[in-house]
């Protein structure tokens, strides 16, 4: 998969690991290793109605994501965000 993802990241600790939108807005998961690292390889799309996470703490977290790049000035298309 190739994907241009925004550069920002978030780290949900109860959730195991570290969430990151691409330039679209699309939300993407890695799992967190037990020494706190995260694979950036290892990054995959979140798929809101399989996840065993609530839809809505998903949707907080990706309009969340969706504002650290608008203030940090990245560039995204129109879509999700």
């Amino acid at each position: 998969m190739n994907v241009d993802f925004s550069g920002v990241y978030l780290t949900v600790e109860d959730h195991g690991g570290m969430y990151t939108v691409c330039t679209e807005g699309e939300l993407f998961y890695a799992p967190m290793y037990r020494n706190g690292t995260v694979n950036l390889e290892e990054f995959d799309i979140v798929d809101f109605e399989l996840s065993e996470v609530d839809s809505d703490d998903l949707e907080e977290i990706q309009t969340t994501l969706c504002d650290m790049m608008i203030r940090a000035g990245l560039y995204y298309k129109e879509g999700v965000c």
